[in-house]
């Protein structure tokens, strides 16, 4: 267990969660014509793979109407999607790997919530790989030239409060120097978990190029239970799996 006896305490530590709906994309499909539209970018019979995969960190609040991230990855902050803190044995994949470095054909990754009561699990982001890297070092190199606000809602062991959450919530175990190591204490993953973010086996993903709802527009139309590699999509398993709402 990390010894966060060094670490400088946080000022906040009561930021329970981040609000989805608030940072949601624009232009959001409300049909699977839309969806598949977006998907193939528009070109007839264009081939695409992917995985889909439950965030039980990430919940539809029907009394606030709002989609909330409590965990750390993906992270949807600053117009960037991340997942560099969770999916370790999907990420580390060779297959998976393979298909998501070939931006000849796009590799998405879809994103449930944990089931909601009244509406069920509710599809929150799509993301289309556009960059990966090996390492928590190399993904530390690629933020640091990003611009401020990105660094802040990424960086986890440096604590600045300008709402951005890095230090309860990014997804690079780094500091403004790139210096890779435990997170401040207030982190979601402060203890033993970012051990495992850092240890090189599985991609660290990133797009510029996703939706993300903010409200429920489709469900499961079955229940989608957790998974150590994350359920293998394509157009027809998607038109299977998702209904409109």
């Amino acid at each position: 267990m990390t010894d966060c006896s060094h670490v400088p305490a946080p000022e906040k530590l009561d930021a329970s969660h981040y609000s989805l709906t608030k940072i949601a994309t624009k232009d959001q499909p409300t049909s699977l014509v839309e969806l598949d539209y977006w998907l193939t970018q528009g070109k007839a019979q264009s081939r695409w793979d992917g995985k889909l995969y439950v965030a039980s960190t990430i919940e539809w609040n029907s009394v606030t109407n709002e989609f909330r991230q409590s965990g750390c990855s993906p992270n949807y902050q600053c117009g960037i999607w991340t997942l560099a803190c969770c999916k370790h044995d999907m990420r580390s994949g060779e297959q998976f790997q393979g298909n998501a470095i070939d931006l000849a054909v796009p590799t998405y990754v879809f994103t449930l919530s944990r089931k909601n009561t009244e509406i069920g699990q509710s599809l929150v982001s799509v993301a289309r790989i556009t960059a990966g890297f090996k390492t928590m070092n190399e993904y530390a190199d690629f933020l640091r030239v990003q611009r401020p606000k990105v660094r802040s809602s990424r960086f986890t062991r440096t604590h600045i409060d300008d709402g951005l959450l890095g230090w309860r919530f990014g997804d690079c175990h780094a500091n403004d120097n790139g210096d890779v190591g435990s997170p401040t204490c207030g982190h979601v993953h402060s203890q033993s978990d970012w051990q495992r973010d850092c240890n090189g086996k599985h991609m660290i993903l990133v797009s510029t190029d996703y939706l993300l709802w903010e409200r429920p527009a489709f469900v499961a139309r079955n229940t989608e239970h957790q998974s150590r590699f994350g359920r293998n999509m394509d157009g027809a398993v998607l038109r299977e799996f998702l209904q409109p709402i």
